[in-house]
């Protein structure tokens, strides 16, 4: 059992929160960012190596969106906690809001959980998240979610580097769009439209969340992961995505415009 000061203190640190007193019509967010497991917890019983893989959090991700809260100066919200421990970003009915499995490698301390444990969980990695994000998202005009993918799945190569992932279609996703396309080949770099996964043809807690259902635009940025293996790449993304979003925001008439669906 775990003490509730202990519980308080673990739900503390659960979101690291940037720039909260922007004026930035934006939010960014980062459900994956981090890829601590809470130390009572033992690292889920599972070998210490899996936390520094794709499966404990999106990596590159959390660099990406503290870059660009600074530059932006656009406040952000990133979770600490692995995904592992619980994914902010699934519907507490998906079977990988607290995953039991790896890929086929059973996750230990997530083959049995009760009410009370995932009631532990949540308090921890639910409650803080969900309130940061709420009190940010006041005064907002729209949010965006930042991730990233693996260069190969299930032995498919994904010949995308940065994407944007939507389910709606308005003014804030058009603008977004064409302004990353036309600069990614500039940056020697693939730009993607709801690639490699389509947000039309699967959901996502957070932006429907936080975002759709306050009649908020939004969508989510994927990031190819390997482009985080050397810094040269790693530069250019984060460039390309400055430039992006800014031009974004000096447009920012246009997707505020109540006439532009």
């Amino acid at each position: 059992m775990i003490d509730p000061s202990t519980l308080a203190e673990l739900a503390e640190c659960s979101a690291e929160i940037l720039a909260s007193d922007s004026a930035s019509p934006l939010l960014l967010l980062c459900e994956h960012a981090g890829a601590e497991i809470p130390a009572p917890w033992e690292n889920l019983g599972l070998d210490p190596a899996y936390l520094s893989t794709h499966y404990a959090h999106d990596l590159g991700a959390g660099q990406v969106t503290r870059r660009l809260s600074g530059s932006l100066n656009t406040a952000a919200v990133l979770a600490r906690y692995s995904r592992m421990f619980l994914d902010y970003n699934r519907f507490p009915d998906d079977w990988d809001y607290i995953r039991p499995d790896l890929g086929g490698i059973p996750v230990p301390h997530n083959l049995v959980i009760d009410a009370d444990e995932r009631a532990r969980r949540e308090a921890i990695a639910v409650a803080p998240i969900h309130d940061a994000i709420e009190t940010l998202r006041a005064g907002r005009n729209a949010v965006i979610s930042i991730h990233s993918f693996t260069p190969v799945m299930a032995g498919d190569t994904r010949r995308v580097d940065v994407a944007i992932l939507w389910d709606e279609d308005c003014a804030f996703v058009r603008v977004a769009l064409e302004e990353l396309k036309a600069r990614a080949d500039g940056f020697g770099l693939r730009a993607g439209d709801n690639v490699p996964y389509d947000l039309r043809k699967f959901r996502a807690r957070s932006l429907k969340t936080h975002a759709a259902d306050h009649a908020l635009p939004y969508f989510y940025i994927e990031l190819n992961n390997g482009l985080f293996s050397n810094p040269e790449t790693s530069s250019r993304v984060m460039k390309l995505l400055d430039e992006t979003l800014s031009a974004v925001l000096r447009r920012k008439a246009e997707w505020t415009s109540a006439s532009s669906p």
